[in-house]
């Protein structure tokens, strides 16, 4: 019983004789579960030798000029980072770092429309995306933007970039594949539940779905349209961003064959940041916009 209570106890015996009626009080002591810490991340967990032609650009913004924070967005790249290195194999020199104030939208667009040029060969480039940070939806919901940390809310299509135009613009490189991860909603909610908007209603803008995508495109979002994507207090990190950096360690092997899909790894994530959102009280389910087959990492 989850409450305190009394009780009667009496004895029968096979000839039907009764004891005299004994009371019992029942105290129930209810103590304090203990939290299981969470394993912390470690990007030296796995170790992949050096790709020549693997590129990424890893942005992570916490703090913003003109909107609440995205809290741990920034420590969500800087840790990204180290997951590229050692886990994609990606050279110091293919990275590009943009956090908080870096991530205005002058230096964004620098590293898309110039950085990404002089790196990427064509039909030879493995381009790996990461991006920690808010995102919004046009009022009409049809275009979803990325927000830089100087944004203007209210000038959504002067202040921030474009989704659709950032990857117009990786398709006309004509990269080899392209791997995108996106820990973002465009609800128009932080992670601690305020309104980007300071004069919007308290009605979440759904944004439409994603145009179709050329084959070599795969996309991971933290959560579906209509759901915000919440940090983990306790990994000082985003769900989706801390159980991503997980399954690349390995976790997300289901079969233990030493190789990572898409599929497994979207059924790792989505199990784990489904069962955190809930602690919250949220519902949040990371998505894949891509085949399920395919294998996203070897493990050595």
């Amino acid at each position: 019983s989850p409450v305190d209570q009394q009780i009667k106890i009496v004895a029968i015996d096979k000839y039907g004789n009764r004891s005299k009626e004994k009371i019992i009080n029942i105290k129930v002591d209810v103590k304090n579960t203990k939290v299981v810490a969470l394993e912390p991340l470690n990007p030296l967990k796995v170790k992949s030798e050096i790709n020549s032609s693997s590129v990424a650009l890893i942005i992570g913004i916490e703090k913003y000029e003109n909107t609440p924070a995205a809290k741990y967005a920034s420590l969500d790249a800087k840790y990204f980072t180290e997951y590229s290195k050692n886990i994609f194999g990606v050279s110091t020199k293919n990275i590009k770092l943009l956090t908080d104030e870096q991530a205005n939208l002058s230096n964004t667009n620098s590293a898309i429309f110039k950085w990404l040029p002089s790196k990427i060969k064509k039909n030879q480039t493995d381009l790996i995306i990461f991006y920690s940070g808010h995102g919004l939806a046009s009022s009409d919901g049809k275009s979803k933007y990325i927000l830089p940390s100087n944004v203007d809310p209210d000038l959504l299509s002067r202040t921030a970039l474009s989704r659709n135009e950032f990857f117009d613009q990786i398709i006309s490189l004509k990269p080899k594949s392209v791997t995108i991860f996106f820990d973002t909603c465009y609800s128009g909610v932080s992670r601690d539940e305020e309104m980007l908007l300071a004069s919007a209603k308290p009605l979440m803008i759904v944004a439409e779905e994603e145009n179709e995508l050329p084959e070599n495109f795969t996309i991971f979002t933290a959560s579906k349209p209509d759901q915000i994507s919440s940090g983990l207090k306790e990994a000082k990190h985003g769900i989706f961003s801390y159980y991503l950096m997980k399954g690349l360690e390995g976790n997300a092997d289901i079969n233990k064959d030493l190789k990572i899909t898409n599929g497994e790894l979207l059924a790792y994530m989505d199990l784990n940041v489904s069962e955190k959102a809930l602690d919250l009280g949220r519902q949040q389910n990371p998505l894949l916009f891509g085949n399920e087959s395919k294998v996203i990492l070897t493990l050595n």
